[in-house]
């Protein structure tokens, strides 16, 4: 399976963010299902946790049953592992757990979504990539996008606990996207997606423990959402860290100007939200954006 023919890093990144968009309405309604509070930090990072590391743990069992070994030799790789952990999984989802508890949801998506913006400056700079002008011009589509489908979003007042906070998460996703590349040369990609989301998974349920997170519902529902977000982790993950790996940084981390959109739509459908005009100009700039970043002239 390529993961460099051009019409397939476009139906695997589109499958990765659509995954991902899915994400939003899960949940919302899987905090509700096991009973999680909006300012139970340790309950949310518990239930995150539980979430990435089965996620992990799966992965792995894909991996090595696609024939990749499991077993990391050189330690220098361990602690590109744990680092990469780190930051793609416990820090990135650590930061958004807790700012969105601060921050309305609105607010919170569009600091988000500078994250990719912020990967493909950091990949000009640390990997050479050239930022050409359609990389320009389809950075700012993108980013368009996604604020048309925010319009009429507040973006007054900030705290460090909320808006910061989110600010941070980019940050660390930025640094993941990096790290992706880096890791992915000395350990495949596959069982590199599998180790990050299990042990970046069990670093969230310590935290998750120790801030007093426990789990006081369980229902059948509930089981379904949690397997519903394993799922989702283990095919954006997946797909997204072999498209990363094998392609240009810039080219991919354009489609996460989608993830919003996505969400947006698929909140509509499970969870009757609005679904406007402003959704549908948004994904009209965001595949403008994408196109003018892929054409060829």
């Amino acid at each position: 399976m390529s993961f460099t023919k051009k019409r397939n890093v476009i139906i695997f990144a589109l499958i990765a963010m659509f995954a991902w968009g899915c994400a939003y309405p899960f949940i919302k309604l899987g905090m509700i299902e096991w009973n999680i509070a909006g300012d139970d930090a340790g309950g949310r990072m518990l239930f995150a946790g539980v979430r990435f590391t089965v996620a992990g743990l799966l992965t792995l069992v894909i991996a090595r049953a696609k024939g990749q070994s499991l077993i990391v030799k050189e330690g220098r790789n361990w602690a590109l592992l744990v680092v990469f952990a780190l930051f793609n999984t416990a820090l990135h989802y650590y930061f958004f757990y807790s700012g969105l508890a601060f921050c309305e949801g609105g607010k919170a998506s569009i600091i988000n979504s500078l994250s990719p913006f912020l990967l493909i400056i950091l990949a000009t700079i640390v990997f050479g990539e050239k930022m050409t002008t359609n990389k320009a011009i389809g950075c700012l589509l993108g980013f368009a996008g996604i604020i048309i489908v925010n319009y009429g979003t507040s973006l007054s007042g900030f705290s460090m606990s909320g808006e910061g906070m989110i600010i941070m998460n980019c940050i660390c996703s930025a640094i993941g996207g990096l790290l992706t590349r880096v890791v992915t040369t000395r350990v495949p990609a596959i069982t590199a997606t599998g180790y990050s989301l299990s042990l970046g998974g069990i670093m969230l349920v310590v935290v998750g423990l120790i801030t007093g997170g426990s789990f006081t519902q369980v229902t059948p529902m509930g089981i379904l959402l949690l397997l519903g977000l394993i799922a989702i982790s283990m095919t954006g993950f997946i797909l997204y860290n072999q498209l990363i790996t094998y392609n240009p940084i810039g080219e991919i981390a354009i489609f996460n100007a989608l993830i919003p959109v996505f969400g947006t739509f698929m909140s509509c459908l499970m969870l009757g939200e609005s679904f406007g005009i402003n959704n549908l100009l948004g994904l009209l700039f965001t595949s403008a954006g994408i196109y003018t970043i892929h054409h060829k002239k």
